[in-house]
Order: C-alpha cells, then structure tokens, then sequence
C-alpha cells in the first residue's frame, strides 16, 4: 500500500510538468496582432469587458488582423493578462486546431472581442459598454456557432486587462464549463495528490508544491506572446488563492447588495437562468397529472411484421431524464423486432422529447452533440468510395451538427436538414445548413422528391412513430441512384443483454422501435434499395459501462431537473447524489478502462451496439 501512495506525488510532479508543456506549447502558438496604421474598419465592432481599456491603435491592429485573416469575430487577448488568466485561456482552447476545428466550443479571455456587425446582426446581440465577463462567455460561444471557421483568437498589445478578480474568475469558469463541472475540480488534483503523498514522502510532496507554484514561470516566461502582469510574484498569487477569493468575494458581495438596493438584478445572466427554469418548472407542473394519458393503448400485434407472438424484453422508467412513467418495451418472436408498448402518442412525444435536446437542456445537449464529432466524421466519409453528393438531406438534424462538420468533407455540397422541432430554423441561421424543413420525412417527400441525392438518418428511424412510412419517404424523396444512409442502436448486442435497462441505447421513452439489422436489409430491398454498406464494428459507439454507471446514480439520486418531482429532488437526494458520485470515482475509472479494454472484442461481428447501413436506389 505503501508503494501505491508513493506514487501519487510522483504522478503529481509528472503530471505538472507534462501539463506545463502542454500549456506553454498553446500559448506559443497564438497569433499576435501587429501594429497598424490603416484605419479600423467600420463593419467591425467591439465589445468590451468591464474595466479593460482598448486604445485606438489596439482597436486599428486588431481590426487589421481580422481583416488579412478573413474572421467574423476575434477574441482579443490582452498581452498583460495576469497569469492565471492566461492559463485559463491555454487550458480551454487548442490554438492548434481552434480556428479550423467547427465543432470546438467558443472560448477566449473573455476580456474583448472583433466582431463583424453582419455576424453580430445575425446572431442579434446589441452592442453597448461595460459588459460583464460572463455575458462575453456566451456571446463568445455564440459567435463560434455561427461563424464556425471565421473565428479565432489574437493577442493585442496595448489592450489592458480588467483588474484581476478571483470571485470573477471563479463565476467566468463556472459559465465556460458549465457542461462540463468536472473541469473545474481539476486545479485541485494536484493538492489533493500532494496532500495523500505527504503521509509517505514529504521531500516529494515538497518537490510538487514548488513546481505547482512556480509552473507559471515555465508556461509564461520567454518566447511566449504574453507577459503577464504579475508573472514574478505568481507564486505568491497561488498560495494566497483562497484568501483572494475570499476577499474579492466580499467585495463582489456588496457591489451585489448595492445593485439589489438600486432595484437592479445583482447578476442579470444568472437571473435570466433563474426565470427560464421557474417558466419550465411550472409548465411541467401543469402537466404533472396528464402524464397517464400520454400513451396509446396497449398493442396486441408487432408493428413490423404484423404478428401476434409477442414477449415482454424490457421494463424501465426514464433513466435519462428523469421524468414520470414506467414503460414496457415488447419483443416479436417472429420477426424479432422490439417496441414500446403502449407506444406514445404525438402529445407523448412532445412531451418526453421536450427539453432533452432544445429548451432547458439546449445547452448541454449541443455540448453532448458536439462530443460526437469524430462519429460525424466517419459517417459522411462513409460515402467517399460510392458517391460524391451534390446534396445531402439529414433527416432528424436538430441544430445541424452532423452538417456542420461534414462540410469540412464535402465543401462542394448543398447540405439540407429536417426535424420535428424548430432547432432546424437555428440551424439554418448559423449557416450549418442551405435549407430547413420541419416535420417528419414522409410529410415533405412529395416537394424535395429528386432534391437530394443522398438522405441521411441518424438516431431518427427508431424515435419515429411509424418507420415503415419514414422509410417509404425516403425512397420516395431520392432520385434513382440516389443513396440513404441510415445508423440505429443494435438490440442484439451484447451490451444490451449484460447491463439490461442501464444500456444506454434503449433510452426508453424516446425511442420506440428497435429494428434487427436482418429486418431493416429485407425492408430495404423490398422498397428497391440495394445496399451497398452493412456497418457494424467502425460504428460502435465507445463507453457503455460510464453511461451505465451514470444512469444508475441519475436512477438512485435524480439531478433537479424542472421535470424531476421534489420528492425526487429534495436535499436528502441531493446529499445521496453528492456522496454517489465522490463513491464512484473508482468505478467510473474502472468502467472506462474496461471499456477500453472491451472495444476490440465488440468491433468484430455484429456485436457493436450501433449499427451503419448504406443503400442505394435502382432503377
């Protein structure tokens, strides 16, 4: 045991130093905005941070910068930002792949940004002074979204940092990673590391404290664009962390207390928050006791084949989000095909399918989305031997991520993207998409029939009422040789068996069928389409164990979410929840390594738990 707790100070010092290397290496590689005297440019307007002083000739080089690079919006970086800003821009943003990467999230220094008014007419921000930190959080993140690959980052001298604010901070990375909390537990690694290997070996322990306090000299000193302001007495700055936390608070306190007084909120974008959850909480409410009338009759016959043999294969309640219900999914012994009975009815699917990718939840939803990149990538390049689309129809797009990041890979393509909601209308506003229409596919394919050459369904086939009739539109919409590309969850993976409702692919009620590969190929062929593509190992989507281990501690100790009744979200539950996720650190590391190690054996056969199929229109 003794050998394992020495190792932990010596994980710490090497993972400080790795660290180090890894931030110095993004700070060195920012652009820095040359001096110019050309006159700024009029289409350019900048928004600027409480406190930060923007010169004239900060305001000409920045607005020349942006003008040779061709961006619509640039984070301006104060060459004096103190240290622990500046690590905070290294830790959030790859300069490497930020500029070209469409899916990476908006981030900055939060301190000033270019933007050009096009760009600020389309997403409707009104220019003013004195912003606060944290409304530039989400207006950086906004202007990354519409301007995907017009987007970027430059350090400006001659721009002064606002006075440095520990309480403003901590509130600016609470905002920036407020998808992703963890991130903010992790400067405390180290101490906590330090703190455990100090019972072993205090000369290592030591070794770790020095190379935390004096990491800013090594990321921050030398050939690297910035030079921060209070660079040497840094140290200093990290030992004092907490007490200048402390009083900053207090300070922002009464600045609080003084807004309330003057009948101002004391913190607008948390106030906004506030009312948009009191609004969503109370239509819930509402609701509360309508649920039991969301659901169809119980069927007596598979909606797939017609048969009456049927066997119960699942009975869960909603793990994912958390809202009222228990449901049964149904197995057909003939044909295999797996359902939700009783299935929902459309006011049923309004309602489970409310705020778990748009309105309340919209914005963890879009940051879970764009997590998804990577499958985004391999699924348009899954066409690159077949076809080369002139325009592509993604069936169930929601804000258009998939075409966002498949026009890196076909640039030439005319993209078009339909959905239920009017997340497709955001999508078209950002520019991911050419055209937006809502509804299901079979309620439009008459007007695009022959538009598209390629029509795509990602998770959308199996959330939809009736399949059959979304597949008979889809060969309607496509020309022929036009190609369909479809991926769906594998009922018949091996996942699905071992961790029975706690697999992540069943996310019962959202999705109501669960179609056999087998069954899918033959309704395929018997509409005319040949395929060409049956995917399976390339399309396993990783992590079933963490996912189940979430939705066991989201069963046991539900988030309060506005959905989430308050005998299920109460202090006694919050406190289980707390004390769940401390307990299963361990597991979590656990799961993620078996899931590593697992991957391989699930990428052969069919027992991937997704699967991708490519056909193509005859005749």
């Amino acid at each position: 045991m003794r050998t394992v707790l020495l190792l932990v100070p010596v994980l710490v010092c090497v993972g400080l130093v790795a660290n180090g290397v890894r931030l110095r290496g993004r700070l060195r590689r920012l652009d820095t905005a040359v001096a110019s005297g050309r006159p700024v440019d009029p289409a350019h307007v900048f928004l600027v941070a409480e406190g930060v002083r923007l010169s004239e000739a900060a305001c000409r080089a920045a607005s020349n910068h942006a003008r040779r690079e061709r961006l619509l919006a640039l984070d301006l970086i104060p060459g004096d930002l103190t240290v622990e800003r500046a690590l905070d821009v290294a830790r959030m943003v790859d300069t490497r792949t930020y500029r070209a990467d469409r899916t990476a999230a908006g981030r900055g220094a939060f301190q000033a940004i270019l933007v050009h008014r096009v760009l600020l007419d389309r997403i409707g921000i009104t220019p003013r002074e004195n912003f606060d930190p944290v409304e530039l959080v989400d207006i950086t993140a906004a202007l990354k979204r519409y301007a995907p690959d017009a987007t970027d980052l430059v350090v400006v001298h001659g721009l002064q940092a606002a006075r440095d604010d520990a309480a403003m901070r901590v509130r600016v990375q609470q905002r920036a990673y407020a998808c992703t909390p963890a991130s903010l537990y992790m400067p405390f690694a180290p101490h906590i590391g330090t703190a455990i290997g100090s019972q072993v070996s205090q000369n290592l322990a030591y070794v770790a404290m020095l190379l935390f306090w004096f990491q800013p000299f090594f990321v921050c000193a030398g050939k690297v664009p910035l030079a921060p302001r209070d660079l040497i007495r840094s140290p200093i700055v990290r030992i004092l962390g907490i007490v200048l936390f402390v009083i900053h608070s207090v300070r922002a306190g009464r600045r609080a207390a003084e807004a309330k007084a003057a009948g101002l909120p004391a913190d607008p974008v948390k106030e906004d928050r506030r009312r948009h959850r009191e609004e969503t909480t109370a239509w819930y409410v509402a609701r509360a006791r309508r649920v039991g009338r969301l659901r169809e009759a119980t069927g007596t016959e598979c909606p797939w084949c017609g048969s009456g043999h049927l066997t119960v294969r699942l009975r869960s309640v909603d793990l994912t989000m958390g809202k009222p219900g228990s449901f049964r999914l149904d197995a057909c012994r003939r044909c295999g095909h797996i359902f939700l009975n009783p299935a929902l009815t459309p006011d049923g699917q309004d309602y489970y399918e409310r705020d778990w990718r748009d309105g309340f939840a919209v914005e963890a939803a879009e940051h879970s989305r764009m997590r998804e990149a990577p499958a985004d990538r391999a699924r348009a390049e899954l066409l690159r031997p077949h076809v080369t689309p002139r325009a592509w129809l993604d069936v169930g797009a929601g804000f258009g991520h998939f075409c966002n990041v498949a026009r890196r890979h076909w640039p030439m393509t005319t993209f078009g993207a339909l959905d239920v909601t009017d997340a497709i209308d955001e999508a078209c506003a950002r520019g991911w998409v050419e055209a937006a229409y809502q509804g299901e596919l079979v309620q439009v394919a008459d007007s695009i029939a022959g538009r598209y050459d390629v029509i795509s369904m990602f998770g959308y086939l199996e959330r939809t009422r009736y399949p059959s009739e979304e597949l008979d539109g889809a060969v309607k919409a496509l020309p022929p040789g036009g190609h369909l590309l479809l991926e769906l969850p594998n009922p018949s993976c091996p996942a699905a068996r071992w961790l029975g409702r706690y697999w992540a692919g069943w996310d019962v009620p959202r999705r109501q069928h669960y179609i056999p590969v087998d069954n899918l190929l033959a309704a395929l062929e018997d509409r005319g389409m040949r395929p060409i593509v049956v995917q399976f190992g390339p399309a396993q989507r990783p992590g079933d164990l963490t996912r189940a281990l979430r939705l066991l501690i989201a069963n046991l100790a539900p988030k309060p979410e506005p959905w989430v009744h308050a005998s299920r979200a109460g202090i006694g539950r919050r406190v289980l929840r707390a004390v769940l996720l401390l307990a299963a650190v361990v597991p979590f590391g656990l799961a993620w390594g078996l899931d590593r190690l697992t991957r391989p054996m699930l990428a052969r056969g069919r027992r991937s738990n997704t699967y991708r199929v490519l056909a193509r229109k005859e005749g």
